[in-house]
């Protein structure tokens, strides 16, 4: 309902999304083959965590 209001232009449809990222990573859930370690190296401070956020209106850009 809200992408038809946005193509029509009863609205400004836009989207938003978020996501965070860390120096350190918990290896809580990883893979390796059959037979091997799987040993992740990191740095010895875990650091600040990065947020970022994006929007994006369709049919624009920043030309």
């Amino acid at each position: 309902m809200l992408e038809w209001a946005g193509a029509v232009g009863q609205i400004c449809l836009k989207y938003l999304d978020e996501s965070g990222f860390c120096l350190w990573s918990e290896p809580l859930y990883t893979w390796a083959r059959e037979g091997e370690q799987k040993r992740i190296e990191q740095t010895k401070k875990k650091g600040k965590r990065l947020n970022i956020c994006g929007l994006l209106e369709l049919n624009k850009s920043f030309k």
